[in-house]
């Protein structure tokens, strides 16, 4: 092909891109294709939105599993908040930053949303709480919103009420009573007696387990029975021998961990930057919280099929953190120890020993 023939043909390949560059500008650039473009996205989202959680068998999301302190990251990580589904019951246990938005996020019914369980009353677990509310207040939610927990939680959910009364007035006068109905505003107490049963209704049993988190007293762990099958969430904790007596044989045991070797180089960087006072603070944390690897033998102890790492002290953020994580695990418990993030879903059919994992 001759050279000039070459040129012109490319010369109209480069106009045909340009012009085709320019109608999708100005198709990108019209509200009506704008709004069109956003209706079908939101349809298709919406669409994916599928209540398959609990009915017979238990459901585990974890709604936040980042570290005390600090903020997301890059993983956008919330503080400690898990959900559990158990036959037609929907707990959530503990109400961390930003937990709320990821429940929404994960495309959970909060209308559904029976109860909170609070673990102890440290801020990284009760933060949301009032997200968490309204957030399944305006979806339906048929009544108040019942929490649970020890000595104190009337001053808690007082607090809450106080501090957000005014926005459940605000919203009913906006919305009307058909919508943000006022009579199931608000959070009601469910102060609760440790190492005991505090819920048996529909097959759903769930028991408060005492463990040590000074000067906490009680900090709490929850075991939730139903059809056959057993998940224990430890909240705050060291590894603590009542926690493992209640866990004997247990299908799921999900367990806060502490990694030293992240936390040591942390404090000696806080102190090399000039910053001694909160270097204190996350030393002092090493006394109460349980390693991967104390984990991994509470587990062991307890005879737990699988053991689950949540709420990371410090949150890990990449692929190195991840595998400091697990150091000396696998020389405790070669299998059965999976690492959870924001989205992991563990499904135990009842009656069964099988336990699904997915994202």
């Amino acid at each position: 092909m001759p050279k000039k023939i070459k040129r012109l043909a490319k010369y109209a390949l480069i106009a045909v891109i340009a012009l085709a560059l320019g109608g999708y500008a100005l198709l990108m650039n019209h509200s009506g294709v704008q709004d069109r473009l956003i209706k079908r996205g939101l349809a298709t989202q919406l669409s994916q939105v599928v209540d398959d959680f609990g009915g017979d068998k238990i459901d585990v999301v974890f709604c936040g599993t980042a570290s005390p302190m600090g903020g997301a990251g890059p993983r956008g990580a919330a503080q400690s908040c898990v959900a559990v589904f158990a036959g037609d019951k929907f707990f959530v246990i503990d109400t961390g930053a930003r937990s709320a938005d990821k429940m929404v996020a994960l495309g959970l019914p909060m209308a559904r949303l029976d109860g909170v369980l609070l673990t102890h009353f440290h801020s990284d677990h009760i933060a949301a709480l009032g997200e968490v509310h309204l957030n399944s207040w305006v979806r339906g939610r048929p009544q108040k919103l019942e929490v649970y927990g020890g000595p104190g939680i009337d001053r808690v959910v007082d607090g809450f009420n106080l501090a957000y009364g005014q926005d459940y007035r605000y919203r009913t006068d906006h919305h009307g009573e058909d919508y943000t109905p006022s009579a199931n505003a608000g959070l009601v107490a469910r102060p609760i007696k440790a190492d005991s049963v505090i819920y048996d209704r529909d097959g759903v049993q769930i028991t408060a387990v005492t463990v040590s988190h000074p000067p906490i007293e009680p900090a709490l762990a929850f075991r939730i029975d139903y059809g056959g099958r057993s998940v224990l969430i430890s909240g705050d904790t060291v590894k603590d021998n009542n926690l493992i007596a209640a866990a004997q044989n247990i299908d799921v045991m999900i367990h806060e961990v502490l990694q030293p070797d992240l936390v040591n180089i942390l404090i000696e960087s806080l102190d090399e930057n000039g910053q001694p006072k909160l270097a204190k603070i996350i030393r002092d944390t090493k006394d109460y919280h349980a390693t991967p690897v104390e984990a991994a033998e509470a587990a062991n102890q307890a005879n737990a099929d699988l053991l689950v790492f949540y709420h990371y002290a410090p949150m890990p953020q990449n692929g190195i953190m991840d595998r400091i994580y697990m150091r000396g695990v696998a020389n405790v418990r070669p299998e059965g120890v999976l690492a959870a993030l924001e989205g992991t879903r563990l499904t135990l059919p009842a009656q069964s020993d099988t336990i699904k994992i997915a994202d």
